[in-house]
């Protein structure tokens, strides 16, 4: 933050002790709280999908677990908002992270999918912490600054989303249990407990007792449906929330469908070229795996006691879905080995390569966003404002998405063509994204904020449930690339959208008095 900017005067809700200074420690605290939350969660969300498919999921059935989080979000994002709202944002925080934790250890020990669902399920609904790290940045950020201090924010998810995904590929390949989704979820525990620990020594209130006193004074709405069609009735707000809920469906194929897309336009095909060019050396490489996989004192093949661990390669009985490519009978007139089916060898060898190609994507992905939220985004709302930059952001996203798509044809099992589209379409979720929440914080009236930003964090939630649900069902019913085409027809939707947005963007007299 610039030195102007921590000399700002401060929001009217944010307590009196909190001078510059102490905001600028607040705000690194969050960013920091942030960042570990976001870790934890990087690390195993692009591998969701592939242990999905290990135990025989269908894409859609994948795109449901991935947007069972984001149901629960839906629901409960805006109750967690309100009481944020009315009994203060540090003690939502610690409740949310502490939930997190414990999903993380569900996740660890999950056997199957129906545990895979329930880890995901815990998570959501004690996943009000991002909604509420915003209303906590928002309450102690001036309104001039708040697109320089999201773009901060989105920053550091972009940290995050790079060191997740590749610290989640380097774990996949550590031997026995501890490479599959045991390893990954005890991992993200410990970060959540430790991010525990350190919101709750640091991180102080930001809404003074008297704001406090207000928010509860104020009537309850009858339900939460009340609080959704309050925030919708916003002139201005309902625009900038619609906008983002179209932005985020759309690029929420990727979260849902984007790991299952690789493993069967690129991982399972090289796999199964390298087994063709070489079965002795694939054999002799399943081997070990499995090899470690049986003697690991964590696996549930280690004996009576270990039962709760559950395995890396999944359930290696079941084959893939047809959409992924059906099971896999081994090259022709080879023979598989004794104790071995080619299927277990495929699955022992797409596991941790699948966890290598979409991590370092993902990382990618987290790079650009870092650069481009944490630099361009500090000084380019100011300089060539806010609604042009969501009208760009939401064009490149379209053709980032398409990419996707054009790549797997134009470029067959060329890795580097996903890398390409993979940037484009982080273009343009990097310009876009931190300003349309910056605009929402703008039309959203001070005394509802933490509430608004939650009803728009819950909207996105919504985003993320029917983004992957569509993805998946258009790449089990129409094509594998389906979803990604649709995605960036939706985004064309938004575009449009954010074109009628520029007949009431906020002066910059309007944002400082918001």
């Amino acid at each position: 933050m610039s030195d102007s900017s921590s000399n700002a005067p401060l929001p009217s809700n944010a307590p009196e002790w909190m001078d510059a200074s102490a905001r600028k420690k607040a705000q690194y605290t969050i960013l920091l709280t942030v960042f570990l939350d976001i870790l934890g969660f990087s690390i195993i969300i692009p591998q969701l999908a592939v242990y999905a498919a290990q135990f025989g999921a269908t894409p859609w059935m994948t795109g449901v677990l991935a947007s069972v989080y984001s149901m629960m979000g839906f629901l409960f994002t805006p109750v967690w908002g309100r009481l944020s709202d009315r009994y203060g944002r540090r003690p939502i925080l610690l409740v949310s992270i502490f939930g997190t934790a414990i999903g993380y250890i569900a996740f660890a020990l999950a056997h199957s999918l129906p545990f895979l669902f329930l880890a995901r399920i815990i998570d959501g609904i004690t996943g009000g912490n991002i909604s509420t790290a915003q209303a906590y940045l928002s309450d102690i950020t001036p309104p001039e600054d708040r697109s320089k201090s999201y773009g901060l924010f989105g920053a550091t998810f972009g940290i995050a989303f790079a060191v997740g995904p590749l610290i989640g590929s380097a774990l996949s390949h550590l031997p026995g249990a501890w490479g599959g989704n045991f390893g990954l979820g005890m991992f993200s525990m410990t970060l959540g407990f430790l991010n525990l620990a350190m919101a709750a020594k640091f991180l102080p209130e930001t809404l003074s007792p008297t704001v406090l006193k207000l928010n509860r004074d104020r009537p309850s709405p009858p339900s939460p449906i009340s609080g959704y069609a309050k925030t919708l009735a916003i002139p201005k707000l309902n625009t900038v929330i619609l906008i983002g809920f179209l932005a985020t469906t759309a690029f929420a194929t990727i979260q849902g469908i984007y790991a299952v897309y690789i493993l069967k336009e690129y991982t399972r095909p090289l796999v199964q070229q390298e087994i063709a060019r070489n079965p002795q050396e694939a054999i002799t490489r399943a081997r070990t795996l499995a090899t470690a996989e049986q003697s690991s004192p964590t696996s549930s093949s280690a004996g009576e006691g270990a039962s709760l661990i559950p395995s890396s390669e999944g359930d290696i009985t079941t084959p893939y879905d047809k959409s992924l490519g059906g099971d896999y009978q081994g090259p022709k007139g080879v023979a598989s080995p004794e104790g071995l089916s080619w299927r277990h060898i495929e699955k022992l060898l797409v596991r941790p390569e699948s966890a290598r190609v979409v991590g370092q994507i993902f990382g990618v992905i987290g790079l650009l966003s870092l650069l481009i939220q944490g630099g361009l985004m500090r000084k380019l709302p100011q300089r060539v404002g806010e609604v042009p930059l969501v009208i760009v952001g939401t064009v490149i996203m379209a053709a980032g998405l398409l990419s996707v798509s054009l790549m797997s044809h134009l470029a067959p099992h060329m890795l580097w063509g996903q890398f390409l589209a993979s940037a484009i379409l982080t273009l343009g979720n990097g310009l876009s994204t931190p300003v349309l929440t910056s605009l929402a914080s703008q039309f959203a009236p001070e005394a509802e904020r933490g509430e608004a930003l939650g009803v728009y964090q819950s909207t996105q939630s919504l985003g993320r449930i029917v983004g992957p649900n569509l993805g998946g069902l258009a790449f089990g019913n129409i094509a594998a690339g389906a979803p990604f085409v649709m995605g960036a027809l939706i985004m064309l939707v938004a575009a449009g959208m954010a074109l009628q947005l520029r007949a009431f963007a906020p002066s910059r007299g309007q944002a400082k008095a918001a």
